[in-house]
C-alpha cells in the first residue's frame, strides 16, 4: 500500500468501504481532552481514558459536532469510541519519529498511542500497520488494520 497521508486523512474508521454495518460503537464521556484516533478503555467511571484496557476502542471523531480529525474532546464530552474488529482498519494516533513498515506490529501505550517498539512485557499488539509511513515530529493517524 501506499503512504496515504499524501491524500490527507480526515476519518477514523476507513475500511472496507464495502462494508455495509458499521462497526461496533460504544459511547462515554472522556475522561480528559483527547484527540480523535486515540486508543481508549472505560475507567471506573465509566469514561473513556487513554490507553490500552480490558476492551480497548480508537476514539471517533464528533460527527454529530461536525468535528474534524483534529479536534480533540473535551473533559466530559460525550464521545463515540470503536471497537477493532477483525478485517477493519482505522486510522490510529502512533507516536513521532517512527519509521513504520507495513504489516509490523504496533503496541497501544498508556497515554493512548501507538509504538512499533516492543514494550518486551509480554502484550501482545494492538493491530498492525496497514501502510508504510514515517511519522513527523508529533502524533500522527496511521493506518491500522485489525487481524
Amino acid at each position: 500500500m501506499t503512504n496515504f497521508t499524501k491524500y490527507g486523512k480526515n476519518v477514523i474508521f476507513c475500511a472496507p468501504a464495502q462494508m455495509l454495518d458499521q462497526p461496533l460503537r460504544k459511547e462515554a464521556p472522556v475522561a480528559a481532552a483527547h484527540l480523535p484516533g486515540t486508543v481508549v478503555h472505560l475507567d471506573g467511571d465509566g469514561k473513556f481514558g487513554a490507553g490500552p484496557g480490558g476492551v480497548s476502542y480508537v476514539l471517533d471523531k464528533d460527527h454529530l459536532g461536525q468535528g474534524f480529525v483534529d479536534t480533540a474532546y473535551e473533559i466530559d464530552d460525550r464521545a463515540t469510541a470503536l471497537y477493532g474488529q477483525s478485517g477493519l482498519i482505522f486510522n490510529v494516533l502512533a507516536d513521532g519519529s517512527q519509521t513504520i513498515a507495513e504489516d509490523a506490529p504496533l503496541w497501544a501505550q498508556g497515554g493512548g498511542t501507538l509504538t512499533a517498539t516492543d514494550p518486551a512485557d509480554g502484550s501482545a499488539p494492538y493491530g498492525h500497520a496497514a501502510e508504510s509511513i514515517t511519522t513527523g515530529t508529533g502524533a500522527e493517524l496511521v493506518a491500522v488494520k485489525f487481524i
